[in-house]
């Protein structure tokens, strides 16, 4: 076998693993935004300081896409009245989330509506999401979303509203 040929033989391999793992990851992804399609169930019961009083591992993971580069923390207080909830977030790495984030919700009508806005988190650090149950008109069990600014979904978890 020539050098050249060798060559050719690894980066055809190369090419070969970066696809598939882009294809897992791809893959991972879907599931993940499949997955918050679900109808909710169970939530992160948190007290008015944001201890957790009874976990939820379904609640709050980050998408496969965001692993490493996001951290949440679930919702404080939940259950909630129509008082403010905050969500915790810390951005873990320079430039991960271009363009900011945005959580929404669906509301009475089913439409999805948006609670707040993080509108920079280029730099890591420590942010919070702060809104109103009150702007959903509705109380149960809701699911919550953050989404990236190009619409990637990159949390989601519910907030149980008295």
């Amino acid at each position: 076998m020539t050098q050249n040929t060798a060559i050719l033989r690894n980066s055809v391999l190369l090419l070969l693993i970066l696809t598939m793992t882009a294809c897992d990851s791809q893959q991972q992804q879907d599931e993940f935004v499949s997955s918050a399609s679900d109808t909710p169930s169970g939530f992160v019961r948190t007290d008015s300081n944001g201890a957790i009083v009874d976990d939820d591992k379904d609640d709050w993971r980050i998408a496969p896409i965001y692993g490493g580069k996001v951290r949440l923390d679930p919702p404080y207080p939940n259950p909630a009245t129509v008082d403010f909830v905050t969500i915790p977030v810390t951005i873990l790495e320079f430039n991960s989330i271009q363009g900011g984030l945005s959580l929404r919700a669906r509301d009475a009508s089913g439409n999805l509506r948006t609670l707040d806005d993080i509108l920079d988190s280029s730099d890591p650090g420590a942010y919070i999401f702060r809104f109103s149950p009150a702007l959903l008109a509705r109380t149960g069990l809701i699911r919550l979303f953050i989404f990236d600014r190009l619409g990637e979904l990159v949390s989601y978890g519910d907030l149980m509203v008295e």
